[in-house]
This record gives structure tokens, sequence and C-alpha cells, in this order.
């Protein structure tokens, strides 16, 4: 081929390229953007891909690891796994308590229980008959096990599910809600506890403290304790989570709100210092009394005798 060929096959090339050029004009515009691009960003990071690999691996390594949960000191839940109710059909939490009509007869308690029921309905009252014989076991008063029915899931702790009586957890929720909007935050620790769930922790308590007497300061025999009820529960400081189910939680914000202001939601503290029952202080322990079946309940524990 001649140099006059060549010349003429390389000029229809070239028309034929700006011919392609002119008709996919916005085509080639990406194409030349795209590459320019990339060059750009291959000139960045070559030079830095290996600082940027070292900064990588050593933020894997200082990487903050998730606390683990801290044991639990209660003087009654120990470290023992405690089971817990199943929730109930009645969540989410009911916002109207139907009005209950008649009480359960309290174990361990004479059949004429039932007349106490109007002293029950004045909110705070402390008075039991003088025909009543009380019986305890070891300082602790029998208290019923509530219905799985009546129970409604408030919180967890850790992962375990916590429940209280109807009554119990709206008053709860109440408190909890205006708390929080004063910065404070409650948590529940142990709501509802069974029977069964009360024996496997007494018994644990009995090995931690050398026998029952010893053991009862600090942890209620299985069906003397205010757990049992679904009225009762250990509140811990959300902020202070160091501080649960430990005397120093009285120096804590949520204590501290809750001295002032728990009994305005039916709230008072089972176990304050120097008790009639000789159970150890706990400033963690309450207890709802506010309607008419949780002050039936509570009645003979709140007279003192």
């Amino acid at each position: 081929m001649d140099c006059q060929s060549i010349s003429k096959l390389l000029d229809l090339i070239l028309r034929k390229m700006l011919k392609f050029l002119k008709n996919n004009f916005q085509l080639v515009n990406f194409f030349v953007a795209a590459l320019l691009v990339g060059m750009l960003y291959g000139w960045w990071y070559l030079p830095n891909a290996k600082q940027l690999s070292i900064n990588e691996t050593s933020g894997i390594h200082n990487q903050e690891k998730i606390p683990s949960p801290p044991p639990l000191e209660d003087r009654e839940l120990s470290s023992l796994p405690v089971p817990t109710p199943t929730p109930t059909n009645l969540e989410p939490l009911i916002t109207e308590v139907p009005e209950i009509q008649t009480s359960p007869l309290l174990p361990g308690l004479p059949p004429d229980y039932e007349q106490l029921s109007p002293l029950a309905e004045q909110q705070g009252s402390r008075e039991v008959p003088n025909n009543i014989a009380v019986k305890t076991n070891l300082g602790h008063y029998s208290f019923p096990e509530n219905s799985q029915q009546r129970l409604v899931k408030v919180g967890e702790y850790y992962g375990r599910s916590e429940s209280l009586d109807q009554e119990a957890a709206t008053a709860f929720k109440k408190m909890q809600a205006d708390a929080q909007v004063q910065g404070v935050r409650l948590t529940i620790i142990s709501g509802f506890r069974s029977i069964a769930s009360q024996d496997a922790l007494f018994q644990n308590q009995i090995k931690r403290k050398g026998g029952k007497e010893a053991a009862a300061r600090f942890s209620a025999p299985p069906g003397h304790s205010e757990h049992h009820t679904g009225y009762a529960l250990d509140i811990g400081d959300g902020a202070n989570p160091a501080n649960d189910l430990k005397i120093n939680f009285e120096n804590t914000s949520a204590y501290q709100w809750l001295a002032r202001n728990a009994n305005q939601y039916g709230f008072e503290l089972s176990f304050p210092p120097n008790n009639s029952q000789g159970v150890s202080y706990e400033p963690w322990h309450w207890r709802y009394v506010a309607s008419p079946r949780a002050s039936q309940i509570f009645m003979v524990a709140r007279s003192g005798i």
C-alpha cells in the first residue's frame, strides 16, 4: 500500500471518528469526565492507602467494649437467675383499671379477714382488729401469689422481663413518665416473683448467710415476699445503675425523687431503717398501697404488729 492510500485511509478513519463524536457528544463527555474523576481519585488514594489501612486497624483495636451487666448484689436476688412470668395478653399497658369487686383471702389468715374490706378502702389506714391473729415466718408476713391474668409487663432488667399487677403497673408507668420529665430515670429491677422463684432465692440466701434466721434479714421465705403480690417492686436509677440494690441507692437522684413524690402515686417504702419486721433497710423496695385491693393485702404489714 503506497503513501497515498495510507493517507486516504487515515483521513477516512478520522472523518468517521469526528462523525461519531458529533453524533454522540453527551456520551463522550460523560466518558471523559468519568475517566478524569477516576484518575484524580487514584492520584489521591494510592499515596494514602497505607496510612488509611493503619488507621482502620487501630480503630478496631481501640474500639470501646460494651460493658457486661454488673452482678446483682440484691440481698434477695443474689446472682441466681429469677424465673419470670411470660408476658400476658394484657400488654400493652392498660390505661384504665377495672373495679375490683372482691378481694381474695390472704393465706395464713382467718376466714373473717374479708370483714376488713371497709377499712381497706381508707387509703393509708393501718388499723387491724385485735381479734386477728397474725402469724409471721422469721419476721415476714404471708402474701398471696397474684394471678398471671392480672400481670402486665412494665419493663426489662438486663433482658429479664418484669411485670406488676395491672393497678400497680398503671401507677408505676405514670410515676416513671413524670420523673422522666424532671430528668430522673426510674427503672424496674424486680417486680412480680412467684413462690417457686422465691424458694430458690431463699435457699441460696441460706447458703450465703449460714442459716434461715440470718437469711430472713435480707430475703423473705417463700410465700412471705411482697413480690408475690405483684404490688411490690425494686426500683433503680437508670442514670446510676452501679448503685442498684445497694444502700447507696439512697444517695441517687432516683431515691431522692421517690422520697419526695412516690406517695403521690400510691407507693411507700416497705423496709425503712429500723422497721418493726427486723428486715434490713432497703431503699430500693417500694410497694403500691393506693387501691382497696392493695391496701387490704398490705394492711397487716403496714400496721407494724
